[in-house]
C-alpha cells in the first residue's frame, strides 16, 4: 500500500511540474494564441510584443538639412529578450497623404535611414516608425515633424545678369561689417560646366573674359555685393581673375569696403585651377587698394 501511495504521489508532483511548464513566459514575437489561429491585437492594434520606437530626430518642427532627411530613431525593445527586427517607417503631409514608407532592417540600438526620395519643399512633414516581424507589427511611435526648407537661391549663371530686383544682403549695423561667405563652390559650378573659358580666361594673351563675366553673374545672382575688383582703386581697371564682396554700408560701386577673392590659380598658366584666396589683407597690407564695381568697363 504504501508503495501505491508513493507512486500517485510521484504523478501528482510531475502534473505540476509540467502545469508550470506550460506557464513559461512566451519569447517577445510570439503573440497571445485567440480562437481560430489569428494573432491577439492590443488595444492599440499592434500584434507584436515590443515597446515603440523612440524618435531622435528630425523632431519638434526643425529645419530639415536636405530634401533626403536622415532619420534616426532608438530601437524597440522585447518584453523578454531582444531579437531581431525591422522597422516600418510612414511620412506624410497635414493633409494626411502618406508620401513615403519603407521598411529597413536593424542595427544595434539605434537605427537610422536616409529617405530615398526628393520631399516637397517648404512643407511640414509628419514622421512615425514601429518595429516588424513578419505580418507582425509592434506599437507606432509618436509622430515626429519636420520642415524641408524652401529652394535656396540659385547658384547657376543667369543669362544677361541678375535682375534689379535681385537679392541684396542689407547693411551691417554702425561699425560692423557684413562676414565673408566661401562661394568657391560657385565658382567651381560656373567652370564644371565652362570648362574652354576657364582655359581660355588669360585676357592679355588673347584670352576671353567670358569666365569672369559668367561667375560674377553667378555670384550676383545670389547676393548683388559681389562685383569685379578695381585694381590699385582704379575703376576702369578690373581685376582679371580677381572679384570682390562690399562688406559696407551705403552704396557698393566704389566702394573700398570690401573682401578681395583670388578666383583662379594659375592664372595664364598652361592649368588654370579654381581656388578660393582671400587676399584683402595683403593688398592693404602692400599699401594698394581695391573697390567694388558692378560691371566692368565695356561690359552691357
Amino acid at each position: 500500500m504504501k508503495t501505491k501511495f508513493y507512486v500517485l504521489g510521484l504523478y501528482a508532483v510531475l502534473a505540476v511540474s509540467l502545469a508550470g511548464c506550460s506557464a513559461m513566459p512566451q519569447p517577445p514575437t510570439a503573440p497571445s494564441a485567440t480562437t481560430g489561429g489569428s494573432l491577439a491585437a492590443a488595444p492599440d492594434g499592434s500584434t507584436l510584443k515590443v515597446t515603440p520606437p523612440a524618435i531622435v530626430s528630425p523632431i519638434d518642427g526643425v529645419n530639415a538639412d536636405s530634401r533626403t532627411p536622415t532619420l534616426v530613431w532608438a530601437n524597440s525593445n522585447g518584453n523578454y529578450g531582444s531579437v531581431g527586427l525591422a522597422y516600418e517607417i510612414e511620412i506624410q503631409i497635414p493633409d494626411g497623404t502618406n508620401v513615403y514608407s519603407m521598411i529597413v532592417g536593424e542595427t544595434p540600438n539605434t537605427g537610422s535611414h536616409k529617405v530615398g526620395k526628393d520631399l516637397a519643399q517648404n512643407v511640414v512633414h509628419s514622421w512615425r516608425i514601429r518595429a516588424a516581424l513578419a505580418e507582425m507589427r509592434g506599437p507606432w511611435s509618436i509622430w515626429a515633424e519636420f520642415k524641408v526648407p524652401a529652394p535656396a537661391a540659385p547658384a547657376a549663371p543667369i543669362p544677361g545678369g541678375p535682375g534689379p530686383d535681385a537679392f541684396r544682403t542689407p547693411d551691417p549695423p554702425a561699425g560692423q561689417r557684413l562676414p565673408l561667405i566661401n562661394r568657391q563652390g560657385v565658382v567651381q559650378a560656373v567652370a564644371n560646366a565652362n570648362p574652354a573659358a576657364l582655359r581660355n580666361s588669360c585676357q592679355p594673351e588673347g584670352g576671353s573674359w567670358l569666365f569672369m563675366d559668367l561667375t560674377v553673374d553667378a555670384m550676383q545672382s545670389i547676393d548683388l555685393r559681389w562685383g569685379y575688383n578695381a585694381k590699385r582703386g582704379n575703376m576702369n581697371d578690373p581685376s582679371l581673375d580677381v572679384v570682390s564682396y562690399h562688406w559696407g554700408a551705403g552704396p557698393d560701386e566704389g566702394s573700398s569696403q570690401v573682401y578681395i577673392i583670388d578666383l583662379i590659380g594659375g592664372h595664364c598658366g598652361s592649368n588654370p585651377s579654381i581656388t578660393w584666396g582671400n587676399v584683402t589683407d595683403i593688398t592693404f597690407n602692400s599699401g594698394t587698394l581695391g573697390r567694388y564695381i558692378y560691371r566692368r568697363p565695356g561690359r552691357r
